[in-house]
């Protein structure tokens, strides 16, 4: 009888709360919502959003595509969930002291810089409105200030989707990092200009004279010019005369 038992005991009978996890199994019950998400959004800061699936994210994290809908519910939440994570990066908290122009500046100044920071958010936003608590954070601090400027309900709604709008398509147009667009930018700027200004004059007056300025190589000033505009325009708007 002992012998059996020992016998037993070396062939690895023993309660299941003292056995070792295979490697698949240690896997799959590490795996929380959070790695599902972190490990995504390393996809598409990597290699874009169509190379995200569930299917190659689950062969990323080690587990059968089945292992991810424990913590997910489907594609489109994961998008959601991705997104709010970033977002949430956004500091929706304004200076009360500057004026409505100043704080709505300062968000989408803020709301670029992220996207930058996250290649691959800003066409995903552009594919979704996420109503998740980051996103809503940050419309209510972009219509807060518009809508106190003096805006009519729809007139505000309008002018954040605008401005949040322009702001998605500045970043979404970043394909390179700041350092490698400087490099672009000193290699090109010169041959660029020298072009321009050897266009026809009288085919092209305003282009060979203006033309350097329109295709500046400063994306900062870029975006804060235009931005400006997008302001003035609306500060026009209840703030006649």
């Amino acid at each position: 009888m002992a012998q059996r038992r020992h016998a037993a005991d070396d062939a690895g009978a023993r309660p299941l709360w003292f056995t070792p996890l295979d490697d698949k199994e240690d896997r799959r019950r590490a795996l929380t919502r959070e790695r599902v998400v972190a490990e995504a959004l390393a996809v598409i800061s990597a290699d874009g959003i169509q190379a995200l699936s569930m299917r190659a994210l689950a062969t990323r994290l080690g587990v059968v595509p089945g292992a991810l809908y424990r913590h997910v519910r489907s594609k489109e939440q994961l998008h959601d969930l991705i997104l709010d994570g970033v977002l949430v990066e956004v500091d929706c908290n304004t200076d009360p002291s500057l004026a409505w122009t100043g704080q709505v500046k300062e968000l989408a100044h803020r709301l670029r810089t992220v996207l930058e920071d996250h290649p691959g958010i800003a066409g995903l936003l552009k594919t979704r409105d996420p109503l998740t608590p980051h996103s809503l954070a940050l419309a209510e601090a972009f219509l807060a200030p518009l809508h106190a400027a003096g805006l009519a309900e729809r007139q505000a709604a309008l002018a954040f989707r605008l401005i949040y709008d322009y702001t998605l398509g500045f970043a979404l147009g970043d394909r390179t990092s700041a350092s490698q667009q400087r490099v672009q930018d000193t290699a090109t700027r010169r041959e660029l200009h020298a072009f321009l200004r050897s266009l026809p004059a009288d085919r092209f007056p305003v282009l060979t004279d203006l033309g350097e300025h329109a295709w500046t190589s400063d994306r900062d000033e870029r975006f804060t010019a235009s931005l400006d505009t997008i302001i003035n325009g609306l500060q026009a708007a209840v703030e006649p005369g």
